[in-house]
């Protein structure tokens, strides 16, 4: 098993070293604030939607008709996240098959000797 050498620290005396670091880290926090009262706006503002919307009975009420008269169509938007995932990991195996013939069919650098 090899010796893992572990990263060394920049060294103490480096001028701003440490200050760097805590500007990342404040930057870091300020972002993730930032984020987190974003979803929680969306969130909000979804709920408030959903619980005072009284305007959109009548779409929904449209849209769900057309789903009880075609079930096929709502067969199928219900299993298109399945079909899209299927594809993205059909791809990804058609990606990993040429790899790996990649991989095998390179010279493996063994020593001649």
């Amino acid at each position: 098993m090899p010796d893992v050498v572990p990263a060394s620290p920049p060294p103490a005396s480096a001028p701003g070293a440490e200050a760097g670091l805590l500007e990342r880290l404040g930057r870091a926090t300020l972002l993730l604030a930032v984020a987190t009262v974003v979803a929680l706006g969306s969130a909000v503002a979804v709920l408030a939607l959903v619980f005072r919307a009284d305007f959109l009975s009548g779409a929904a009420a449209a849209v769900t008709g057309l789903m009880f008269r075609h079930g096929a169509v709502a067969a199928l938007l219900a299993a298109s996240p399945l079909f899209a995932a299927l594809l993205v990991g059909y791809g990804y195996m058609q990606r990993a098959i040429r790899r790996r013939a990649a991989e095998a069919a390179a010279p493996r650098g063994e020593p001649r000797g």
